[in-house]
């Protein structure tokens, strides 16, 4: 009887042994990053590109960047040097949008599921071609992309170049996959066109 005792407590001990040691461990595994490594991105990728699809399994988007950075903690992917191809699902001539820097989130409204939204900034420049020659160039400080809806918008200043002239607007909304811009004017900067003196001819 006195070596079965001595077994469960031999057994009872190493059972709190083993409870220990996993705590230790987990405890050590919830330490916080020194101090260098907590500002560090989750994820780091250079001269990388990313494909996003469509249901249907077309492609969306490609976007490509020298830097691609994204932190888990705020689920906000950092961009340098971004370059965005956006194709349209019904064929139309793609639009090509270039800037310095930029980040990608999800966009939260009440009510709606959560959304992707490609911020960019910084010399963005944004260009369509059409086979015939023609074509659109948008320049701008900044603009917001709306992968879902393929919707573009801006509060910035904008200059649009075409081959037929230049215009000059304080703001721009674009339903890219109708092929609209809608322009806006303030008190500031109000939506001036200049047309090529060939387009009267």
């Amino acid at each position: 009887m006195a070596k079965l005792s001595t077994w469960v407590i031999c057994a009872g001990l190493l059972v709190a042994l083993v409870l220990m040691v996993f705590d230790s461990a987990d405890e050590t595994s919830r330490d916080p990053l020194p101090a260098d490594l907590a500002d560090a991105p989750n994820l780091l990728m250079a001269t990388a590109t990313i494909l996003q699809y469509r249901e249907d399994g077309t492609l969306n988007y490609r976007l490509s960047a020298r830097q691609i950075r994204h932190f888990d903690a705020d689920n906000v992917t950092h961009l340098r040097d971004a370059s965005l191809h956006l194709l349209d699902s019904e064929g139309k001539p793609p639009w090509d949008i270039e800037a310095r820097s930029g980040e990608i989130r999800q966009h939260l409204t009440p009510g709606q599921p959560a959304e992707e939204v490609v911020f960019l900034s910084d010399q963005v420049e944004m260009t369509q071609e059409n086979a015939d020659g023609s074509f659109v160039r948008v320049q701008t400080p900044s603009i917001y992309y709306y992968s879902e809806r393929q919707y573009a918008e801006t509060t910035q200043n904008v200059m649009i170049d075409t081959d037929v002239g230049r215009t000059k607007a304080s703001g721009l909304q674009g339903e890219l996959q109708q092929g609209l811009l809608r322009l806006f004017s303030s008190a500031d900067e109000r939506v001036h066109t200049i047309v090529l003196r060939n387009q009267f001819r």
